[in-house]
């Protein structure tokens, strides 16, 4: 918030095992907006899991096309005769694969992940789009998380997210949950890039999760904008089969 134009994300998911419970499968649906450009997309996921040790063993790949648009009228120009501004914009359908690989327990959880591992550019070259795996462009993350019981009623929940990218610099967040009755969630966030977040989830009944959180930036963009809101509904229909995500989410 505080910026004319500020970016604004929406994302739906869902998931659902099926009879055979060694397999699960999934869809995403994304949209962005930042400036200029506006980006939809979606993806198929499909996770296979098997046992191993006391644990579970997920293996997923997900694959897709996201639609990109820019829109050239949107910016705000005083160089009329700039040639780059004649340009109508673009509009390109690229697909989109990611992969992972997840390991849980009962108290602990550990992944990595691939998201859109594949590089779109434009070739210098020959100058035709490409398309192409290129490990210096993929972003590599790897998390983990774990639960203490504190009480009767009172769990502790901290986990970590490293974000690694050979072309950008290491990113690491760090959170922390502490959950009353398997209810009520209360936590925060540090990201060491310079931001901080605040969140709170309530289990209204076991089907049905609603949760609110905040982010302020401590760098110093925190002197132009209100920092950033985001909103998560989430709902479990638990028909035939009654499973709930293995990262206790």
């Amino acid at each position: 918030t505080g910026f004319d134009g500020a970016p604004r994300t929406l994302t739906l998911s869902a998931d659902t095992p099926l009879k055979n419970k060694k397999v699960n499968l999934g869809l995403l649906v994304m949209g962005d907006r930042l400036g200029t450009k506006t980006e939809t997309g979606f993806l198929l996921n499909y996770a296979y899991r098997m046992t191993l040790g006391s644990g579970k063993l997920s293996l997923g790949l997900a694959a897709g096309i996201s639609h990109l648009t820019t829109d050239m009228d949107l910016i705000r120009y005083s160089d009329e005769g700039d040639l780059l501004l004649q340009n109508p914009g673009q509009r390109m359908v690229l697909p989109e694969f990611s992969l992972g690989v997840y390991y849980h327990h009962e108290k602990y959880f550990l992944g990595f992940s691939m998201p859109f591992f594949m590089s779109h550019f434009t070739s210098e070259a020959s100058g035709k789009y490409q398309i192409a795996f290129r490990p210096e462009d993929a972003n590599y993350l790897l998390y983990g998380g774990y639960i203490f019981q504190a009480s009767e009623t009172i769990e502790i929940f901290p986990s970590a997210l490293l974000r690694m990218n050979p072309a950008d610099a290491t990113q690491l967040d760090i959170h922390l949950d502490v959950i009353y009755r398997q209810r009520f969630w209360l936590g925060t966030n540090v990201r060491t890039n310079g931001q901080l977040s605040a969140l709170f989830q309530v289990q209204v009944n076991p089907q049905f999760r609603i949760g609110y959180s905040y982010g302020y930036e401590l760098s110093q963009l925190s002197s132009y904008q209100g920092g950033s809101h985001e909103l998560g509904l989430q709902y479990n229909f638990r028909y035939t089969l009654n499973v709930i995500s293995p990262r206790y989410f």
